[in-house]
């Protein structure tokens, strides 16, 4: 289809109409246009003698080539009811909130709406059998509702294959206006997330135009984007950007996405994306499944522990003072965690097998005690046998460590007291040195 980018083909909103228009100069064919078309989705109703006409016809002039069916309407119709699943979301809500005095009432009133994760029903034609359909060009079922508007959709929906649903296309708060129904899927608060407001649990795009102050919480669905400060806990389905730092002892900061900040200071950061602080990380635990990079030419990274699955990128990494600085890179944080779980495990065995063993022992010098021998064999049978399975579960992992793909750590300045493993592979360094790079380029892990 040589031609097909020329052309423009445009659906009405209503979808009961596909129109055609050709520019000077080209050749087209027939099968060429009803290719084209079937690409933009039009498959129903299509014309041959109108294509052919809009063909033979002036350029720059749009064409019907397509009609959808439209349901019967009239006093013969049927008329089955519409449920809406949300009886309190009538009325488009707010998309902007303002902390304050009076913001649990107005976010009561917003919540109260409920919640829908995406492909969530909204709402649904009861006795659909008896209800009259019509199909779009696009080939999708449309109810009648008699002399009454067929049931439409407008932000973040979408009707059902057959028609008789009304589906979510993304997480959010429902709401409907006549018979449009819509999801609120993004939401501005203006003010800190604090005292006035509560924690906070969106199902969207969430945006705060203040601090997430310590002890509070904020949860979405969505992407979280916070313009002033992180000091509490704060969960993203989505991506977490804070245009100042975050600095959050004691909760936790959590994506399934990436995270970035200005700083880290005293945090617990988790993330399935990369984790992009732009000034410095200091005294923070840092796990991605990603990569961690920091400014490469004033990053520094000063104590705790960074676990980077991909790899570590920074300025500078360690302190003068020899402060512990912990990286570990090439391995997923997951499997790390149960690699250091499943030890801590074994040990707890073995110290139980100690007991046993003096009990035994403590039991056999009490003379005339009568000794539950049978019952010390069993407990010491039970705790040999799980200490031999965790101690398999352990080999297997630490194969998965050796065997995983390299990751790599990269910096201009490394000073006393860094550590870096990759693998089951330790590096320390003791003294500074300039330029390191551990492990694959920028972006490898292989």
């Amino acid at each position: 289809m040589k031609n097909a980018n020329r052309m423009e083909i445009s659906i009405s909103g209503d979808k009961m109409a596909a129109f055609l228009s050709l520019p000077q100069g080209g050749d087209w064919n027939l099968a060429e246009i009803k290719q084209a078309l079937n690409a933009k989705g039009v498959v129903f109703g299509v014309s041959d003698a109108a294509i052919r006409s809009c063909i033979s016809g002036k350029r720059n002039q749009p064409y019907q080539v397509a009609w959808g069916l439209s349901p019967p309407r009239g006093k013969d119709s049927a008329k089955p009811k519409l449920v809406f699943n949300f009886s309190h979301s009538r009325g488009k809500p707010p998309e902007t909130l303002v902390a304050g005095p009076d913001f649990r009432i107005e976010w009561s009133k917003l919540t109260s709406r409920g919640f829908v994760r995406q492909k969530g029903i909204l709402a649904f034609v009861r006795n659909a059998g008896r209800c009259n359909f019509g199909i779009t060009v696009t080939g999708e079922k449309v109810p009648c509702f008699g002399d009454e508007p067929l049931l439409m959709c407008c932000n973040n929906t979408q009707l059902s294959e057959d028609g008789r649903y009304v589906l979510a296309t993304k997480p959010g708060i429902p709401y409907v206006e006549g018979r449009r129904v819509g999801l609120l899927c993004s939401l501005t608060i203006h003010g800190d997330i604090g005292p006035d407001t509560g924690d906070i649990t969106f199902p969207g795009d969430l945006t705060i135009q203040g601090d997430v102050l310590q002890g509070f919480k904020v949860a979405t669905w969505g992407s979280l984007s916070i313009v002033g400060n992180l000091y509490g806990s704060a969960t993203s389905a989505g991506s977490i950007t804070v245009d100042g730092g975050i600095n959050a002892p004691g909760e936790i900061v959590a994506s399934g996405g990436t995270i970035s900040a200005r700083y880290c200071e005293n945090s617990v950061v988790r993330a399935l994306g990369n984790v992009v602080i732009a000034d410095a990380v200091m005294h923070s635990i840092i796990e991605t499944e990603q990569t961690l990079v920091t400014s490469q030419d004033s990053g520094r990274i000063v104590g705790g522990l960074a676990i980077a699955k991909a790899g570590v990128s920074t300025y500078s990494a360690g302190s003068v003072m020899g402060n512990p600085t912990a990286f570990e890179i090439g391995v997923s944080p997951k499997l790390r965690k149960r690699y250091e779980m499943l030890k801590k495990q074994i040990a707890s065995v073995k110290a139980e097998l100690q007991r046993i063993k003096h009990a035994g022992i403590r039991r056999t010098a009490q003379d005339g005690h009568q000794l539950d021998n049978l019952r010390l064999q069993r407990m010491r049978s039970y705790y040999e046998d799980r200490e031999k399975e965790l101690g398999d579960l352990l080999a297997n992992v630490r194969d998965a460590i050796a065997k995983s793909k390299r990751g790599y750590f990269m910096a201009q300045r490394v000073l006393p007291g860094t550590k870096v493993l990759m693998g089951l592979r330790e590096i320390s360094f003791d003294y500074p040195e300039q330029a390191v790079h551990i492990g694959g380029n920028l972006g490898e892990t292989d």
